[in-house]
């Protein structure tokens, strides 16, 4: 809602306005045919900022394109020097300012071209404001020499996104950022703009994403269990733990292999993507729902922390462990926190009733003494929830 309609009555004309603008012409609680018009489009590019919101926090997009959270420092502004590369190979690339500031930011672009920059990876200041309906260059307006975004950036991953949440981002990166002049350092990229790399990564990951159930899933899924399988694979829960974007693929959930090639190193620390499988002694079925839960919502370990309801996030208080011990730092649950109950135990019940069981153990992952808890702290990785609406990075749409 625009600031400028500051009025006792508003509250109670949005209300009126759904059930009676499909029935009448006439002006609805003291507003003209017009402005009833604009006070339901203006509410609805405000839902769609906020859904966009939820998806940019729980999604850490901030984690490459700056701040961590809405309060942070240079809130997704984009590198800031060369320092702040992200390589992919030998090439460097620099994560872009996607606040929306006229020329250096995502104001230059339309809401169309930022849809098809996460649906179809292509770059948006090189790829024209059209509807793309094929994913074969040079067929349905895909360009014939596509320029993609560079392999750092997963669109591969999150093109699985609905219709509604894609377009949603785009609102609240075009109208509910503050846009911020910075202009990161130009990626690198070889001659044709990664396009053999994106063909290669896009041979094993179908889309749309293959039918359910595959020979890796169990029958009989629940709305609840298939909107879990949707999150797992648009948050790329099996790029680390086995398969790719894609449950038909080898491995699907059942976590890493002898392969040390499979393993993260974190300073010293070697971290071991687990068997997200219901088996009942190496995977998913030796822990409840709720510790599910627990584990992305708080980022607990499942098998040292009891099936209670937690709340708090003080530890020693609320059921919170007095010594919590967290997921590795490979993990993102500080930014899947943030995704809505219903959605965290979408993916529990997914995990423990939608695939089928895996056999195979992974050691555990190396970690400090305090089990990773100074790396968590609330000014590293922003509070939770997020900060209110809008944080001195955010605005009202205009």
């Amino acid at each position: 809602m625009t600031r400028s309609l500051h009025t006792a009555v508003l509250p109670f004309a949005i209300i009126l306005l759904a059930g009676c603008m499909s029935q009448s012409s006439a002006p609805v609680s003291g507003f003209t045919k017009s402005e009833s018009r604009s006070i339901v489009a203006d509410q609805a590019l405000q839902d769609r900022i906020m859904r966009g919101r939820q998806v940019v926090v729980s999604t850490a997009c901030g984690d490459c394109h700056g701040g961590g959270h809405p309060g942070g420092d240079g809130w997704l502004a984009g590198a800031k020097t060369v320092n702040d590369t992200l390589l992919a190979g030998p090439l460097k690339t620099y994560a872009r300012n996607l606040t929306p500031h006229p020329t250096k930011g995502t104001g230059r672009y339309t809401e169309r071209q930022i849809f098809n920059a996460l649906r179809y990876g292509l770059k948006p200041d090189e790829t024209p404001d059209v509807e793309i309906t094929s994913m074969t260059p040079g067929q349905g307006n895909f360009p014939a020499e596509p320029h993609y975004l560079a392999p750092s950036m997963p669109w591969i991953v999150w093109r699985y996104l609905s219709d509604e949440d894609i377009w949603a981002v785009a609102a609240y990166l075009k109208h509910g950022v503050k846009p911020v002049d910075n202009a990161p350092p130009k990626s690198e990229a070889p001659p044709d703009f990664w396009a053999k790399v994106t063909h290669e990564r896009l041979g094993g990951t179908p889309f749309p994403a293959a039918a359910y159930p595959t020979e890796h899933e169990l029958p009989g899924a629940t709305p609840q269990m298939l909107r879990g399988r949707e999150l797992v694979i648009m948050k790329a829960c099996s790029g680390c733990h086995g398969g790719g974007p894609n449950p038909a693929a080898k491995g699907y959930l059942a976590g890493v292999t002898d392969s040390v090639s499979d393993e993260f190193q974190i300073g010293p620390f070697r971290t071991r993507p687990r068997n997200l499988t219901p088996d009942n002694r190496t995977g998913m079925g030796r822990f409840t729902e709720r510790q599910i839960f627990n584990a992305l919502r708080f980022g607990l370990r499942p098998g040292e922390t009891p099936d209670v309801e937690i709340t708090s996030t003080t530890p020693g208080q609320g059921n919170f462990p007095a010594r919590p011990k967290y997921l590795a730092i490979p993990m993102p649950w500080p930014s899947w926190r943030h995704m809505p109950d219903a959605d965290l135990w979408a993916i529990a019940a997914y995990l423990k009733k939608g695939v089928k069981p895996v056999s195979n153990f992974v050691k555990d992952s190396d970690g400090p003494p305090d089990f990773w808890a100074s790396t968590y702290a609330v000014d590293k990785i922003g509070p939770w929830p997020a900060m209110p609406f809008p944080t001195a990075n955010e605005q009202v749409s205009k």
